[in-house]
């Protein structure tokens, strides 16, 4: 990577932070400056501003459900409007409103069932992400635990008592933001676990927003009265956590719509086309097994047929006629033998290739063999070298190997052909094995057609396809 790349990665990385930063500092510095002239004009501007996020996160993952793949989303956007009437109504209720009640008990309580709400449901939210979501089943559950803990606090008056007047927050309300703080932390850990699900942008957002959440839950912890600091405190947190939720969901939605709503879809895409590459090679590597079959079985198959010609003459004699008949009955299990291991040479993704020490002396004596006839026919000579160094490898293979070259050599060598196979080991420990004949040899040119289908070189005496 040059030093230019690197100062471009850097500014990249830069700039989205600064863009995100900037703006969150210039509107809380806008809010602390609206509580020292009011507390409650500061308390309405930050509650507002979460309600106005929660409810178009709503709008907008409600008319995208259609097309939004993302349940994780889906789920938490439904969630939120619910959270969002239960922080209204304690915006409302807030004490010095003058609305519902002058106390600090009834906006506290209303507090922590929204967080309950909103605690469970980002813990929730990421089993859900595989799941296929019934949205009308989900709106209806939330509006009627909505409803429930609206009756429990207003109605039935059963919902646990917050805030004592005098006496300042209450064990449950103290010992319910400490719960809220730790199932935020275990959804932020539950969606770490999930972030491949997410733009890699939109997750650390996410992330962020439930980190900040949680610390802020803490900060509800120590206050005696509602106007105190650490209220203050808590609700710029609150603000900010809200903020990031804004960018996570709702400009990023609208700026780049693919990373939220069809991100799955691109993902599918992208696996298709890898799938699709994959199976191009394989069906490039049965291309190819089929020619080397077809290529390593044809000299058996012409000296079977060539043998079975012979056993047709009346005069053969019985040892001629054995003779014949075990040379049939080898020809048959060197033709499966190819074609066990040119099956194991198609499968060698699947499985290990086993490695052996090889005998390289006793491999090309099997692999002259079993071109005695073709040997015999080009009265040629071969001449061994009576060094063989040990080798790793697959012994059936690299028989194969011996096979198509010495009958290249065969074919294409001298007339007669004058053959030299020898072996080496070089100074940096590699081991060499080679094949030398007579024949006139491959230009530049050639060389570069050597490994393309059915392409023939020169016209010899042999005939072929190419494949070699």
């Amino acid at each position: 990577m040059t030093m230019q790349d690197q100062v471009m990665m850097k500014r990249q990385t830069i700039l989205p932070i600064s863009s995100l930063v900037a703006p969150v500092v210039v509107m809380l510095v806008g809010l602390y400056l609206s509580s020292l002239y009011s507390f409650l004009l500061f308390h309405s501007l930050a509650e507002t501003f979460s309600i106005v996020v929660a409810c178009g996160i709503f709008i907008f993952v409600w008319n995208a459900r259609r097309y939004l793949e993302n349940n994780y989303l889906l789920f938490v956007g439904i969630a939120f409007l619910f959270i969002a009437f239960l922080d209204l109504f304690h915006t409302l209720s807030y004490e010095g409103m003058g609305i519902f009640s002058s106390g600090a008990n009834l906006p506290t309580q209303l507090w922590i069932a929204a967080r309950y709400l909103q605690a469970f449901t980002f813990l929730i939210a990421p089993f859900l992400l595989t799941k296929k979501l019934k949205v009308h089943w989900v709106f209806s559950a939330y509006a009627l635990v909505t409803a429930l803990l609206m009756l429990s606090i207003f109605y039935w008056k059963i919902f646990p008592a917050c805030y004592v007047e005098g006496l300042g927050l209450t064990p449950f309300k103290i010992v319910s933001e400490y719960v809220i703080s730790v199932l935020l932390v275990i959804s932020l850990l539950l969606l770490w676990q999930r972030r491949q699900a997410f733009d890699i942008g939109v997750a650390r957002l996410l992330m962020a927003s439930l980190a900040v959440t949680a610390v802020s839950e803490i900060a509800f912890t120590a206050y005696v009265n509602v106007y105190s600091h650490t209220n203050l405190i808590g609700h710029l947190l609150k603000f900010v956590a809200f903020y990031l939720v804004y960018k996570a969901v709702i400009e990023t939605g609208l700026e780049k719509p693919l990373d939220i709503l069809l991100r799955q879809l691109k993902h599918n895409e992208n696996i298709l086309f890898q799938n699709t590459v994959e199976l191009r090679a394989r069906n490039e590597e049965l291309d190819a097994f089929a020619h080397t079959v077809a290529h390593d079985l044809k000299d058996p198959i012409a000296t079977l047929l060539i043998t079975a010609e012979v056993l047709k003459d009346p005069d053969l004699k019985p040892d001629e006629w054995r003779q014949s008949a075990q040379h049939i009955q080898d020809l048959a299990h060197r033709m499966s033998s190819i074609v066990n291991e040119l099956l194991q040479l198609s499968e060698v993704r699947q499985s290990d290739v086993p490695l052996e020490t090889l005998d390289m002396q006793a491999i090309v004596n099997a692999a002259i063999l079993r071109l005695q006839e073709l040997v015999q026919d080009r009265r040629a000579e071969i001449h061994l070298t009576d060094t063989w160094p040990a080798a790793l490898g697959h012994a059936p293979w690299v028989e194969e190997v011996w096979v198509n070259y010495l009958s290249n050599a065969l074919n294409y060598g001298g007339i007669p052909p004058k053959m030299v196979i020898g072996a080496e080991v070089q100074a940096d420990g590699v081991r060499r094995f080679w094949v030398r004949d007579n024949g006139p040899g491959l230009t530049s040119e050639e060389q570069e057609l050597l490994f393309r289908p059915f392409t023939r070189l020169v016209q010899s005496r042999s005939r072929g396809h190419g494949l070699g």
